[in-house]
């Protein structure tokens, strides 16, 4: 029997008590943007890495959720693993679009249906369950693990910079795995060295004292109509942000993240059908699109909110106020609070300046070096472990708290294929996985970690 297959076997053998693992994690209501469920899920989580060997410590400063720090010692001190991980989850709003309830895990043709299954407990316990199968098969971890799990990463992260510099002692490693990565829409896996940032801001104007008869529309203010306009002058016809110094500080792609982008498979009809879309915006496709996914910035309406809104109905209303919510994904250098003050500077500068524009929250773009000793270990590992050959990204286009330890601590980040698809509807109703997927990942997760041992660091 080969490595790889002993590993699987090892797996295979407690795949129901795994799976019943996940199913405990996902029935936590750990919805941090709502105050839910975290701390029953922390004292949940401590548990299993207490089980599983770990002193457990818990790092927080004041105002956030706890952290925990689940740290292995390992045969040689001089070497350590960070892996992160976050415990909290989206909230599951509209309810009504739920095939089964959110709390309760549900099987369903061979995938998982719950709230976390995907983003992120998945891999989270994917990879608790891959640390006791290492322990199995082969004793004492070679080198010091730091299992390192935020309870606010699907609010914005918000305190995650403070608690890595106030424990940035107890948080040195030498390199860092990540949220896992993807299954793509053909089942290919995913890994990424880096991630977009996000600045989220919300746009606030009240025009009149309170909402009017329609008719004097005629000479009074429309707060709608000018947040509209407002929004409208951030992007040219074309979709491209028009906001001065907005693209000032952007790094292009170097020579190797150019042959990346080259060997990335993308497919543009299953994404097309995916989305009911029979064409990408600009026309978009070939590389034009893989580039435009990973190094473009954007600006996104992500909601707007005034007068009167229940479908159906009418009512002749001037509203007197208007809110938008927008996002930018930001791409290496960007920076989030520059980005804010440009927006700020926009607005006014266009006669926009009576627009209140508030920053709830923002995490700035990450990238991390491409060769890696985890890196090279967890791509060794899936030339051998997957089916189908690896898609590696130097960043993914989606958003992460990776900078406090990326940059602020000086630790590589690499995240390796997990439980997810593209079709997984994070953040959305009926997410789930594969349970295949999740068995999958927990036998890879303990093939890389033997592999990274084995990794020569230089």
């Amino acid at each position: 029997m080969s490595e790889l297959d002993r590993i699987r076997s090892a797996v295979t053998s407690s795949s129901d008590r795994f799976l019943q693992h996940l199913k405990h994690a996902c029935s936590f209501p750990s919805i941090s943007a709502e105050g839910l469920g975290l701390a029953d899920m922390a004292i949940w989580l401590e548990g299993r890495l207490l089980d599983l060997g770990a002193k457990v410590s818990r790092l927080s400063v004041p105002g956030s959720p706890e952290a925990l720090l689940g740290e292995f010692v390992g045969a040689d001190s001089d070497r350590t693993l960070m892996i992160y991980d976050h415990y909290d989850v989206q909230p599951v709003d509209p309810l009504d679009l739920w095939d089964s309830p959110p709390f309760e895990a549900t099987e369903r043709d061979g995938k998982l249906y719950a709230r976390g299954a995907a983003d992120n407990k998945g891999d989270l316990v994917a990879r608790l369950a891959a640390l006791e199968v290492y322990q199995e098969l082969y004793g004492q971890f070679p080198y010091n693990i730091k299992f390192f799990v935020e309870g606010e990463e699907e609010s914005g992260s918000v305190y995650f910079e403070r608690i890595c510099e106030a424990f940035s002692e107890e948080l040195k490693s030498d390199d860092c795995v990540w949220e896992g990565g993807w299954f793509d829409l053909d089942g290919r896996p995913e890994m990424y060295y880096g991630c977009k940032g996000l600045l989220y801001m919300e746009l606030h104007h009240k025009a009149i004292t309170g909402d009017q008869h329609s008719s004097i529309a005629v000479y009074a203010p429309s707060a709608a109509w000018h947040v509209l306009r407002a929004l409208a002058s951030l992007k040219d016809s074309e979709g491209n942000v028009v906001v001065d110094g907005f693209h000032d500080r952007i790094v292009p792609p170097g020579t190797r993240e150019k042959e990346l982008l080259d060997a990335m498979q993308f497919n543009e009809e299953a994404m097309k059908k995916r989305l009911g879309i029979t064409e990408f915006v600009k026309g978009l496709r070939g590389n034009d699109l893989k580039y435009e996914l990973l190094y473009a910035p954007t600006a996104n309406i992500a909601g707007f909110n005034t007068g009167y809104t229940v479908p159906g109905g009418q009512k002749t209303v001037l509203p007197a106020e208007a809110m938008a919510k927008i996002d930018f994904r930001l791409v290496p250098d960007q920076d989030g609070t520059e980005i804010a003050g440009l927006v700020r500077r926009h607005l006014k500068e266009k006669g926009f300046g009576d627009i209140q524009a508030h920053v709830l929250s923002h995490e700035n773009p990450s990238r991390s070096p491409l060769d890696s000793t985890l890196g090279r270990a967890a791509e060794a590992t899936a030339a051998q472990w997957f089916k189908d050959p690896l898609t590696i990204y130097p960043y993914m286009w989606a958003t992460g708290p990776m900078f406090p330890i990326a940059q602020g601590l000086g630790i590589p980040i690499c995240s390796p294929p997990g439980v997810g698809r593209p079709d997984s509807n994070l953040h959305a109703p009926n997410e789930h996985i594969h349970i295949d997927d999740f068995y999958d990942i927990i036998g890879y997760t303990v093939a890389y970690l033997r592999e990274y041992g084995q990794t020569d660091p230089s």
